[in-house]
């Protein structure tokens, strides 16, 4: 039976997690503290981390690593744009490195997002996210299920 098959597909599920991209800091802690409803198989999860509370059991913890095409996906030279400074809200404060909120105009959603350039007049902006095209790795634990 494949996962997407199982009956814990579309159930909620509370959960811990702790990670990031292999060989850099782990900055996704969601470890401490009530667990985390997420509902499996749907999207709200990367695929890869979706695969292993499927498969888990209740209760149960596991460390693992998920390749970049199971976690956020390979890094899309077409999410790399520039902008002129004046375009963006506090645009003349940006500088190389600087992580900011861009308002998804689809979802109206803010994301964040990375300046990767910065001159006098433009800025050049990564919306993938920043996880893709890299492994991850990631302590799960899988506390209950609804």
């Amino acid at each position: 039976m494949s996962f997407m098959d199982s009956e814990r597909v579309g159930r909620a599920a509370f959960v811990r997690y702790r990670g990031g991209a292999v060989g850099d800091d782990l900055i996704d802690d969601c470890s401490q503290g009530e667990p985390v409803r997420v509902v499996l198989g749907v999207g709200e999860l990367p695929k890869g981390m979706d695969n292993e509370f499927i498969s888990m059991e209740i209760g149960e913890e596991r460390t693992v690593r998920i390749p970049y095409d199971l976690g956020f996906g390979a890094h899309d030279p077409n999410g790399v744009q520039t902008y002129p400074r004046t375009y963006i809200a506090n645009g003349e404060k940006l500088k190389e490195g600087d992580f900011f909120a861009w308002t998804n105009p689809v979802s109206g959603s803010p994301i964040p997002v990375k300046v990767i350039h910065a001159d006098d007049l433009q800025v050049t902006i990564d919306f993938n996210h920043p996880f893709a095209g890299k492994d991850l790795t990631y302590w799960l634990q899988l506390v209950s299920m609804e």
